[in-house]
């Protein structure tokens, strides 16, 4: 992002920035970091990074798992570094059905305990996995999860994940995060209700892209009817419906939205985030 960007997420009212571990994005980093320092806002901002992202061996042409206590400490160091602040209020990572967590989530209550991160979120963590980690936080007095991070949780029907690998945002899982009281950081930003709508009457994918078959469930063509009759009853747009679909759910949600899409449609996540969705809103959407 340009400071003219940052400039006008502030005059939005934006107050946190969510930083993707893919690649490590430094100059994203540093923009963000510099940004902060120059204008004094860090304190005021809420910085939340994935950090342990697999790496990519370019000799051997294979993953790097990078699911250890090793890639907490060097993750969270360069962090820091990068965005010139002493502390982040929150880091995840992807989690690794079958492979002990016990040294990772240890690894992160260090850091937390030490002042480097406030909390700790988990992404594609089944929900059973979820429930035996903050259990054994809890048992030996450890700060459990705090949120659970997901591009699952979605208005329309998908046919499968984004990734092969990724957690299904199923009935089990959303009852395991609402009992558990744990926050969910979802993306809304056009993978939603989007890749079946918007692309489909924009024509911005081609028609095989996986983007767009991901979304093109036999139920769906009704969902988006309802969904425009909804909107236009109520002077709203689909996006802002698909959004507020999200933030009205009986959990903690907060919507992730990159950059180029809040900025271009900047006023509709704003009413998005305003509007007020009652059980029967909710079921003349769903169906």
């Amino acid at each position: 992002m340009e400071e003219r960007a940052f400039e006008n997420y502030l005059r939005l009212g934006g107050d946190s920035i969510h930083l993707h571990g893919e690649g490590g994005e430094v100059s994203g980093r540093k923009a963000v970091g510099a940004w902060l320092s120059r204008r004094g806002l860090r304190p005021r901002f809420f910085l939340c990074s994935q950090i342990c992202h697999d790496g990519w061996n370019e000799v051997e042409q294979r993953p790097i798992d990078r699911f250890s206590p090793q890639a907490v400490l060097e993750d969270i160091s360069t962090d820091l570094d990068l965005l010139a602040t002493e502390y982040l209020d929150l880091v995840y990572f992807d989690d690794r059905p079958g492979v002990s967590f016990e040294p990772v989530i240890e690894a992160f209550a260090a850091e937390v305990r030490g002042g480097r991160v406030r909390a700790f979120g988990l992404r594609n963590c089944p929900a059973g996995r979820i429930r035996a980690i903050q259990q054994y936080a809890a048992n030996l007095q450890l700060p459990g999860a705090s949120a659970v991070f997901t591009t699952e949780l979605a208005l329309a029907k998908a046919i499968g994940p984004l990734w092969p690998e990724y957690i299904p945002f199923d009935s089990q899982l959303m009852d395991t995060v609402h009992s558990l009281g744990i926050a969910v950081f979802a993306h809304a930003d056009g993978i939603n209700l989007g890749q079946c709508l918007y692309h489909r009457d924009n024509g911005a994918e081609p028609a095989n892209s996986r983007w767009v078959r991901r979304w093109q469930h036999p139920e769906n063509p009704r969902l988006i009817e309802r969904v425009q009759s909804f909107a236009g009853e109520r002077r709203l747009t689909p996006r802002e419906i698909n959004v507020a679909w999200m933030l009205n759910q009986n959990i903690h949600v907060m919507a992730v939205v990159a950059s180029h899409e809040l900025l271009a449609h900047a006023a509709e996540y704003e009413r998005a985030s305003q509007l007020l969705l009652n059980q029967t809103d909710l079921k003349l959407i769903t169906g």
